[in-house]
């Protein structure tokens, strides 16, 4: 599966490739650039998609939100 491929899969339906989100991080196909595209639509899509008595998610979408700061702090600033 080529990288592109595969970011494309992930971003549409990452819970299909990861199980946690720190298991995108582990992931030594990406670089940090498409692991934070990951992250990204794997937090928006749960934020679309929970209530606000799933605390199963609330969980997920704190640690995706960690992660996606780990991600973030890697990368150069934008000037």
């Amino acid at each position: 599966m080529k990288n592109s491929k595969l970011v494309e899969e992930a971003k549409s339906n990452p819970g299909r490739i990861y199980h946690r989100p720190h298991d995108v991080l582990r992931d030594r196909r990406l670089d940090d650039a498409a692991r934070l595209e990951i992250l990204r639509a794997w937090e928006c899509n749960l934020q679309s998609s929970i209530s606000d008595s799933d605390d199963a998610a609330a969980s997920q979408l704190d640690e995706l939100r960690l992660t996606r700061r780990e991600v973030e702090d890697r990368l150069p600033a934008a000037d």
